[in-house]
């Protein structure tokens, strides 16, 4: 099943160790995505598996996400990830 992306939404900053996370609906049937990072020709790959698995396990199939990284470890970026998908499906977050 897959989810919609209803809405513009972001998490995250520009703070060093953090990446900013934005993720808006897509016109295509695929996930665009676009990092911009310093140290991006070393871990790109892994950062692109690391966001398809985030949507895959939301759900999301389709959403057009871009991603300004200041040195985040894989465990922050998922998280920012996650929580930008959530708030762009206006999922419910629960404290």
């Amino acid at each position: 099943m897959s989810t919609l992306i209803k809405r513009c939404a972001q998490a995250g900053s520009l703070e060093s160790g953090d990446a900013l996370v934005q993720v808006a609906p897509s016109d295509g049937e695929k996930l665009a995505l676009h990092i911009k990072s310093k140290v991006g020709p070393r871990f790109s790959k892994s950062m692109h598996e690391s966001v398809h698995a985030v949507a895959e396990e939301l759900g999301v199939t389709a959403a057009a996400v871009e991603i300004v990284d200041r040195g985040a470890l894989d465990f922050v970026l998922r998280a920012r990830v996650t929580t930008a998908l959530r708030r762009a499906m206006e999922a419910e977050i629960h404290e």
